[in-house]
């Protein structure tokens, strides 16, 4: 790809080469590409060294992922910056809540959230942010994914920092996602047309609720034989009387 591509150069910057060289560039629609390369022009950002991306699945809207270095990168930048804060948010055994600085529990300690602080010369008070555990661990089959398993202080740390640099420096990154926020999914399969349901649709169904439905389809299906005045043919029409279980489908 670089003897294709050169030296990058955010001018040159078009459509067929997002499509080409761009991981999920393919995939995307000539709006969402439009939006991706004003993005990058607009802020001088490289995607081919993974400072943006675009993460689509199926038909979905592509989202637009920015790299936590790249927030990193655009409020060193910045004059007025004057550095940034992380931590986490613990429980003890007790039920109290702590505010720990960096990355770091002890195993006795449970983790419910981070926070995030940027400090800037020109604001009085430092832009802070803090976020839930529960809102942002990624489940595989219903458990922390690989990295959330072994690294959950840091993967979350990284969400609270990517939020509170977005948040402090706004201008031309509203809309976009930390690496880190965005939650992995998988295109959902279809089979002879039909979407195979979600885990969530799973878990939430109501057996009982399905049969009462399924019993009255059928029961409105009841006919009995009728004479066709035009043909003056007897139409055998099902009759249905019995009742219907769950052996039924």
């Amino acid at each position: 790809m670089a003897n294709e591509l050169g030296i990058f150069s955010i001018d040159k910057l078009n459509m067929t080469t997002v499509k080409q060289y761009l991981k999920g560039g393919g995939q995307a629609s000539g709006e969402e590409l439009v939006l991706l390369i004003n993005l990058c022009k607009q802020n001088n950002m490289n995607p081919f060294t993974k400072e943006v991306y675009f993460v689509k699945y199926g038909s979905q809207p592509a989202q637009i992922v920015v790299s936590r270095d790249f927030y990193r990168k655009r409020a060193m930048a910045n004059p007025n910056f004057a550095g940034i804060e992380v931590g986490v948010i613990v429980q003890e055994e007790d039920g109290t809540i702590k505010n720990l600085d960096g990355a770091f529990k002890t195993k006795k300690q449970e983790l419910v959230g981070t926070w995030a602080r940027v400090h800037m010369k020109n604001f009085e008070i430092p832009i802070h942010v803090a976020v839930a555990y529960d809102e942002y661990v990624q489940l595989k089959e219903g458990r922390p994914n690989k990295m959330w398993n072994s690294k959950p202080c840091t993967m979350l740390t990284k969400v609270a920092e990517s939020q509170a640099l977005r948040m402090t420096f706004p201008d031309g990154l509203s809309g976009t996602y930390g690496e880190e926020e965005y939650p992995e999914q998988k295109q959902p399969r279809e089979v002879n047309g039909v979407e195979e349901p979600t885990q969530e649709e799973i878990q939430s169904f109501d057996k009982d609720k399905y049969l009462e439905q399924k019993k009255e389809e059928l029961s409105s299906k009841k006919s009995s034989q009728h004479l066709d005045h035009d043909t003056g043919e007897i139409i055998e029409g099902e009759v249905i009387d019995k009742e219907v279980t769950a052996e039924d489908f």
